[in-house]
């Protein structure tokens, strides 16, 4: 996959602040694979999120965001200069779904927030089902990271990062299995981190 300097000079832009104001500790780096195609799959309790994960990885992160974040000219610029792109919520985002699978396709890593909104608490455990059909349909590693929230400034801060969720199993992406999908997501993200 073509290497973005962007984003890559733009984390480096990040780390110091970062660790400054919200110090944090990674655990499990060591999961995230280091070629080949993955989706990372975090629960999400702040803005900063991504920025956690982009900082606990060399890897160029490819992440998706509601379209929303990208109707402001500059911000909507800024973004896809990351390269990040843009999902419709609420219904089937063909696009998306387009832009996910050749990002996988070319051995990129597609970042994912599955819950679909923040909850600075930490306190909400349901996953978009979208998620799982990417999952199923691409067949590469889903890697479960949990940033323990709420978030703090000026404390450790924690985001672990565990092994792949074996979905191997799961042969046809139909109603069971996407629930199947969901319950071991759900379980790699919280239950092992909780």
């Amino acid at each position: 996959m073509k290497v973005n300097r962007w984003y890559y000079f733009f984390r480096a832009l990040v780390i110091p602040l970062l660790h400054l104001l919200f110090p944090f500790r990674v655990t499990g780096r060591e999961n995230i694979p280091a070629e080949g195609a993955a989706i990372l799959c975090s629960n999400h309790v702040c803005m900063l999120d991504p920025l956690f994960i982009a900082v606990a990885t060399r890897r160029y992160i490819r992440y998706i965001s509601k379209k929303e974040l990208f109707d402001n000219k500059f911000l909507g610029w800024f973004f896809r200069h990351l390269g990040m792109f843009p999902v419709a919520r609420g219904g089937t985002d063909m696009t998306a779904m387009r832009t996910m699978m050749a990002v996988l396709k070319e051995g990129g890593v597609l970042g994912i927030f599955p819950q679909g909104h923040r909850y600075r608490m930490d306190d909400n455990r349901t996953l978009e089902t979208g998620t799982a059909v990417i999952a199923l349909r691409a067949r590469v590693p889903v890697i479960p990271i949990h940033v323990r929230g709420p978030v703090r400034l000026f404390r450790m801060n924690e985001i672990h990062i565990g092994a792949p969720v074996p979905l191997d199993d799961l042969k046809r992406i139909d109603a069971p299995s996407l629930a199947e999908a969901d319950n071991r997501l759900i379980e790699a993200i919280w239950t092992k981190n909780a």
